[in-house]
């Protein structure tokens, strides 16, 4: 075969995979037109979101000044992340648009969910009903209209309400001034205390030394930015006699952790919150072991 030949089919198999790759853009582009919004709300004009299920305590959130909060059926700080996720069913889409008869066909006549988004002067409901065995979509009803969305909505706001909490012991608006260690045994001779201001590390006993990029990378490691394995409502018992640590925030608040357990896993017990944050050990021996040196070292 000449190289012509070869260069014509050459020039032909690339033609017709554009034309394919033309079309099949065309063709999403189409059917991505052709959604149909479920709602025109918007996700910053609700502050409460109230989650009912036909078997199991409610859960609610609710706007602060601090961000989301879970208030039911545990008080705690809220992961904004699952909170948000929630918010986007406001924004969602649908593949159709059915006027709401026969929700028994649907099972929206016996719900497996509902959402009640709400603010000081309204309330937008939304109900779940089965899924669609074709595309694994599931049905809704909202506003009379029947609509089909994203099973991923329905699943996430299905979780057990101690996934929800923010897995971070130390919120990420409670700025640390001050870490008391003093009543730790490895540390109750030399009774450590580390403060930080102004960007910068120094320890209350003059007579051990702390590096400032170490401590940096201490923090970032450690108290600052990893976030918990797990975190769960939890009753201490105050006769065992936990040992504990103090950590002083720039507002002038203290929070108390009481170490709870240290392997397998650090377990430190927040007493303001009354939650249990679980470690993976090394984390939590890191945690409670600060890089700090003797001027002898």
């Amino acid at each position: 075969m000449s190289n012509r030949w070869i260069l014509n089919i050459a020039l032909l198999l690339t033609v017709i995979i554009l034309t394919i790759f033309v079309f099949r853009n065309n063709e999403v582009e189409t059917i991505e037109s052709n959604r149909i919004a479920v709602s025109d709300l918007k996700l910053s004009s609700f502050n409460a979101i109230d989650i009912y299920f036909p078997s199991r305590a409610t859960t609610s959130f609710v706007l602060g000044e601090f961000g989301w909060r879970m208030i039911k059926p545990i008080k705690a700080r809220a992961d904004e992340l699952y909170v948000y996720r929630v918010l986007a069913m406001l924004a969602t889409t649908s593949s159709i648009k059915l006027e709401g008869k026969n929700l028994d066909k649907f099972g929206l006549d016996n719900p497996v969910l509902r959402i009640i988004f709400s603010n000081n002067s309204e309330k937008e409901e939304f109900i779940f009903g089965t899924y669609n065995p074709v595309t694994e979509d599931q049905y809704i009803l909202y506003r009379g209209n029947i609509f089909l969305v994203s099973g991923g909505f329905s699943e996430t706001a299905s979780f057990v309400a101690e996934e929800l909490i923010d897995k971070k012991a130390i919120a990420s608006y409670e700025k640390v001034k001050q870490y008391d260690f003093s009543r730790l045994e490895q540390w109750q001779e030399s009774r450590l205390k580390i403060n930080h201001s102004n960007d910068s590390w120094t320890i209350t006993n003059s007579k051990i030394e702390i590096n400032q990029d170490e401590a940096n990378d201490w923090f970032g490691m450690t108290w600052s930015n990893p976030e918990s394995v797990a975190v769960e409502p939890y009753k201490m018992d105050p006769r065992v006699g936990y040992k504990s640590i103090d950590i002083i925030l720039a507002d002038g608040n203290k929070i108390t952790f009481y170490r709870i357990q240290e392997h397998p896993q650090l377990k430190l017990y927040r007493k303001d919150e009354k939650l249990l944050y679980s470690f993976p050990s090394d984390l939590g021996f890191t945690m409670l072991n600060p890089p700090i040196n003797s001027p002898s070292d």
